[in-house]
């Protein structure tokens, strides 16, 4: 095989971005507007051991000022030390092994098939290269020393043809360049990288004939500069005239940031496409861009049909107010399920005080004590005169009393098992309130949506030691679920799992009943019957941003979230009797906040879900009865409103636009759908929103959280006014005029 180098002089004046592939006269009759874009994300589905997943986009609109990053939600997994490269615009990608091979797959996709459809595997090493880029036909594979081996594709089109080596080891200026870039890529005949922020190319030719192999050899042009400052972490183009961006943060909520820009000059097309993507990108650029039809919504495959037979979005009517209540209850059982009778319940007022970090502890408010049932039940009336401070921390929490209910027993085997349940209750006005109270009364009916009682708990081994009260390292907690959930861009989906560890990831098969190798679960109790007090200590605390909604809004439309005056969410609570973190009911955080945030307007094609800072605690707690101390146990509760220091008043959270779109919409349940009118707005403003998986974490725990609809905390859609399409929304958990929870935009 021959060694070619480009040979001496052969240098190029500055040339547009455009030449040296089809020209923008050509692009005038192009009807490519969207562009599959691939990317290479660091976990496999399911987290498969050695593999990651290849995961498709496309670009809509890479030319426009509103450009989309369309989820098509079709994935594959592959090892993860492959390489995956593309480009053309035939839908051909390339996966380079470590083992001496190269494998060609055809997208599919478009027409419903596999997004790998194994199309032929060529016995080549490619791995140690560091770029690997194509229009197609010509393959060059340029090392990060600056050597370049180039390959000739015969059937670009279906990725089975020939691969020809046609030149070898060639290094020039160029070559060198781009195998020191931080990136490079390839679109038609013009190769670019990116150094320091300058975005650089050179524009590739063939050799003129009889010089060399057939199919000839290439040389590249010298380079001219395209852009400079530009900050990315990754840059590639989806077509001619146009870059597009990846900054990478460490924060994941803003990390994985995507941007458009066009060239000549270089300009911002979009500055906030999308967010969340994180992984090795790749885009399968053809010859030529236009720029999609304005009044089109965006699709994947074949253009939606017009979905007309769908009402017009009305919030729900239903405006009949939750009855404030005396009464609270629940149900105690076994491990096993099995109803737990003649309980002594003792039910507590929780946010009276917020414990003390000394070894005297303080008292939570007796409320009142109760029994349970044959059946496992309980009811308490509460006090129609509460104690001064409880009445006081429920006017504080607008209406909403936060109680802990807790009981203790021995197991047949002697085991002490504990049961603690956290729930909210809205007592209706006293005569003899406060004023305050007066105040409290008036939306005492909203207040009411909080209520949050009637759990089924199960009796808990109380086993814990004093290692929970250490609190697990930072190299422990980043193991943990919640740690994997926060750092994940992606959101959390609505469950949160019920039990976890602050210094691990809990195993599948996991049994909490589990007492010296013994399962306790199905073991007759003898309930504790003495009186007691029950004592909490902080043991620690932090300001947490935690998720209280998300808004959507796709195809010409903008979305707002609004989280004014007062806080109105539950969030979850943990608890720890044996070693790990068990979540339990919620607490209604309901304290005035002063201030009103949220986002305004955002879109089209924006969806983010929205954060504020609340402080946790985590308590040592302890039922301390006439013979000493009969149980010990540790919970994680969520406080108040509270801004730190040089922090903000809330905060956009991560980008759920994954969630919107015509093939989600094509997913749900016809009854969910509904239309907003052009030029009109919807908005969810009654009862409560879906549940928000682990929206926040702390000491290595997950908590999930519900915010209650109303005036002040709402989500909203507002429809534009283009006339070819309809604006589409659709529910989570129902039809939006009944309970959504939150609703989608396409």
């Amino acid at each position: 095989m021959s060694t070619f180098v480009l040979a001496a002089g052969l240098t190029a004046a500055p040339q547009a971005l455009t030449q040296g592939h089809a020209a923008s006269a050509a692009d005038a009759g192009c009807t490519t507007f969207s562009v599959p874009t691939y990317v290479f994300e660091p976990k496999a589905s399911g987290n498969i051991a050695g593999k990651r997943v290849l995961h498709k986009y496309m670009e809509w609109g890479p030319k426009s000022a509103d450009t989309d990053l369309l989820d098509t939600q079709y994935t594959a997994n592959l090892p993860a030390t492959s390489k995956v490269f593309t480009g053309g615009g035939n839908g051909i990608i390339y996966e380079v092994t470590t083992g001496g091979q190269v494998k060609t797959y055809k997208d599919n996709t478009a027409t419903g098939g596999s997004l790998l459809t194994p199309v032929k595997t060529y016995s080549l090493n490619w791995s140690s290269a560091r770029y690997i880029l194509t229009n197609g036909t010509r393959i060059l594979v340029i090392g990060s020393d600056g050597t370049m081996d180039v390959y000739n594709q015969s059937n670009a089109a279906t990725g089975d043809g020939t691969l020809t080596k046609v030149m070898e080891g060639v290094k020039t200026s160029v070559t060198t360049a781009v195998g020191a870039a931080d990136d490079a890529w390839m679109v038609n005949s013009t190769v670019q990288w990116i150094t320091g922020g300058k975005v650089q190319q050179s524009i590739m030719s063939n050799l003129p004939p009889g010089i060399g192999t057939a199919p000839p050899g290439i040389r590249l042009e010298a380079a001219t500069t395209v852009a400079t400052g530009v900050n990315a972490s990754q840059t590639w183009a989806p077509g001619p005239n146009v870059l597009s961006t990846q900054s990478l943060t460490a924060d994941p909520d803003t990390t994985g940031q995507i941007r458009s820009f066009t060239t000549g000059p270089f300009t911002s097309a979009d500055d906030d496409v999308r967010s969340g993507i994180v992984g090795d990108i790749v885009a399968d650029a053809g010859p030529c861009l236009s720029e999609p039809d304005p009044d089109v919504v965006p699709y994947f495959g074949s253009q939606v049909a017009v979905d007309t037979d769908v009402p017009t979005a009305q919030e729900s009517s239903d405006s009949t107010p939750a009855t404030p209540s005396n009464t609270v209850g629940g149900t105690f059982t076994l491990g096993n399920g099995q109803p737990a009778p003649g309980l002594r319940v003792t039910v507590t007022a929780a946010d009276v005080d917020a414990g003390s970090d000394t070894s005297s502890g303080a008292q939570e408010p007796v409320l009142g004590t109760a029994t349970t049932a044959s059946d496992g039940t309980w009811t308490l009336s509460l006090p129609s005169t509460l104690p001064a401070s409880v009445q006081q921390a429920m006017d504080d929490n607008g209406g909403a009393l936060n109680l802990n209910a807790t009981t203790s027993a021995a197991t047949s085997s002697g085991v002490q098992v504990l049961g603690a349940d956290t729930l909210t209750a809205v007592p209706p006005a006293s005569s003899t309130a406060s004023s305050t109270t007066a105040l409290v009364a008036g939306s005492a009916a909203t207040a009411a949506e909080a209520v949050d009682d009637g759990h089924v708990v199960a009796l808990l081994p109380d086993t814990v030691d004093g290692t929970a009260a250490a609190g697990p390292t930072a190299d422990q907690q980043k193991q943990t679920f919640a740690a994997q959930a926060e750092a994940d861009p992606r959101p959390a989906g609505e469950q949160t799992p019920l039990w976890q560890s602050d210094r691990s990831t809990l195993a599948a098969d996991y049994n909490p009943y589990l007492v010296d190798g013994k399962d306790i679960s199905a073991e007759k109790v003898t309930p504790q019957i003495t009186e007691c007090q029950v004592v909490k200590f902080r043991v620690s605390s932090s300001i947490k941003y935690t998720v209280v909604g998300e808004a959507h809004a796709n195809w010409d439309t903008k979305a707002s979230f609004d989280y004014d005056s007062t806080m109105n969410s539950a969030i979850d609570t943990a608890i720890n009797s044996n070693g790990d973190w068990k979540l339990g009911g919620s607490k209604q955080v309901s304290s005035a906040t002063g201030v009103s945030t949220g986002y305004t307007n955002k879109g089209s094609y924006y969806a983010h879900q929205y954060q504020v800072p609340i402080e946790y605690s985590k308590y040592k707690k302890q039922t301390i009865c006439s013979m000493g101390v009969k149980n010990t146990w540790y919970t994680i509760e969520p406080g108040r409103y509270k801004v730190p220091s040089g922090g903000s008043v809330g905060r956009i959270g991560k980008d759920v636009s994954s969630k919107d779109g015509s093939r989600n919409y094509g997913k749900a349940p016809k009854s969910y759908r509904a239309k907003v009118d052009n030029g009109t707005y919807f908005q969810l403003s009654r009862k409560k929103s879906t549940k928000f998986g682990a929206a926040v974490s702390f000491m290595g725990v997950g908590l999930g959280v519900t915010t209650n609809y109303d005036s002040d905390h709402k989500q909203k859609i507002t429809a534009g006014t283009r006339r070819n399409a309809t604006h589409l929304i659709w529910g989570k958990n129902g039809p939006v005029h009944d309970t959504p929870g939150v609703f989608y935009s396409n």
